[in-house]
């Protein structure tokens, strides 16, 4: 069996034994250490990207959010931030961060913030509570078999949650994370419509962009400039003292504020 086809068989197993179980309430499955193989980050060539300043006071803070990945092209959008100097948020899913736990490591090692987007990328909604539960811990299972601590951010695939969902992800220790302006960069045709939605946040905002799409990577120190125009910052994403509206038509607990050293 290949390395690619054992990971599979491992996480559909983890899913199964999770759902026959019942979930809710119970510690994902130990870790078991998933082999690596080394390939070499490539570096995006930063050479054309515009020279930026921060504003000398922030009148506030907003986070950058990124779905899907890790991809092909995470390196490319962390080596923007990190040639600004800004943190990012993460929202992986399971079966990428299998693919490619390289890209994990070196998203961690950066100081940027990693959340759990469940395995596969369901609707949770679709199905029952315990077969959503399910793909959640699975996701869980393989970011502490990569050997890092289980995440504490969460964001349900396609924003779609409920109460149960919510609670029972609290349970597991994880805030909910949903988003104030959502970039729609998975369907818009050029990088400017992606900088034009993505327009609009206020301090505490929480971007919704994704990982994988060229014109996000494209779009991204358009972003920037345009907040750090209005005197934003750029932040880490943690939990509110209060229900935030969302761009969802529902409220969380989760806002944008300075990151901590």
């Amino acid at each position: 069996m290949s390395r690619a086809a054992a990971l599979q068989s491992r996480a559909a197993i983890a899913v199964l034994m999770l759902a026959l179980t019942g979930c809710a309430g119970q510690e994902p499955l130990p870790p078991t250490p998933i082999p690596r193989v080394e390939v070499p980050a490539g570096a995006a060539d930063m050479s054309q990207l515009p020279e930026l300043t921060a504003p000398a006071t922030c009148a506030g803070y907003v986070a950058l959010t990124f779905d899907d990945g890790p991809t092909e092209l995470t390196s490319d959008l962390r080596a923007v931030l990190d040639h600004y100097e800004i943190p990012g948020v993460f929202f992986n899913t399971g079966a990428q961060e299998q693919a490619r736990p390289r890209e994990v490591e070196r998203t961690k090692a950066a100081g940027h913030q990693l959340g759990n987007h469940s395995m596969t990328h369901p609707d949770l909604l679709a199905g029952d509570l315990t077969a959503a539960l399910a793909d959640i811990d699975a996701a869980t299972v393989v970011h502490r078999d990569l050997g890092h601590d289980a995440p504490t951010l969460f964001r349900p695939p396609y924003g779609s949650t409920s109460s149960a969902l919510r609670a029972a992800v609290e349970s597991r220790g994880m805030l909910e994370v949903l988003w104030t302006v959502d970039s729609k960069d998975f369907e818009a045709g050029t990088a400017e419509q992606v900088v034009e939605q993505s327009k609009g946040m206020t301090d505490g905002g929480i971007l919704l962009l994704h990982d994988g799409k060229p014109l996000t990577v494209e779009a991204l120190p358009r972003i920037i400039e345009h907040y750090y125009a209005q005197d934003l910052c750029f932040g880490e994403v943690v939990a509110a003292d209060t229900e935030l509206p969302t761009d969802v038509g529902l409220t969380h607990r989760a806002r944008a504020t300075k990151q901590e050293p």
